[in-house]
């Protein structure tokens, strides 16, 4: 394991490209998404018992767990879909409206969604992963006075991304360097 750089506390560890692959069922009409590791995406069309599933939509992705560089402690964020922007949410949508406000007072709104239903996200070990999420963008920040809020998705963006909406903020992520 490498320690983490001086002034972080936390590392970006056991990072795995891959795909955000998003598909439906051809009869029910419902929409799921996953994580591809693989190497070429996986796009076939198959079955689960009496259902077809087809592919609808992909976006290269990583996942990464997180290295707590004084504990030697590894957490995983296997579930996590993605972070997304306020910006990136319809105008009509309160975490927009709080994004913006929030945007004021240099304070950057994100939302961490997950691979499963909205519920998993009110669990206090996801509440916690989510506290690991803003410590480790936090401490990386370069710009005086900005902040990054990384809040559950409380909003029900999981909806937006399992029916093909794919949202991404590269500079986010180009933090990691």
């Amino acid at each position: 394991m490498d320690s983490a750089k001086p002034g972080h506390r936390y590392e970006m560890v056991n990072v795995r490209p891959g795909y955000v692959i998003v598909e439906h069922e051809v009869f029910s009409k419902q929409m799921r998404s996953f994580f591809s590791a693989e190497a070429v995406p996986p796009v076939e069309e198959y079955r689960e018992g009496p259902k077809i599933w087809k592919f609808s939509g992909m976006a290269q992705s990583f996942q990464f767990d997180l290295c707590d560089g004084t504990s030697g402690q590894v957490t995983k964020f296997d579930d996590l879909l993605g972070l997304v922007p306020y910006t990136g949410c319809p105008t009509d949508t309160d975490v927009y409206r709080l994004g913006d406000l929030a945007q004021a007072e240099r304070i950057w709104i994100y939302i961490a969604i997950t691979h499963g239903p909205v519920e998993r996200t009110r669990q206090p070990a996801w509440l916690e992963k989510v506290r690991l999420l803003n410590r480790y963008f936090g401490e990386r920040l370069a710009t005086p006075n900005k902040k990054i809020l990384i809040l559950p998705d409380y909003f029900g963006l999981y909806k937006e991304f399992s029916h093909g909406q794919i949202l991404a903020d590269f500079g986010l992520t180009a933090m990691e360097g």
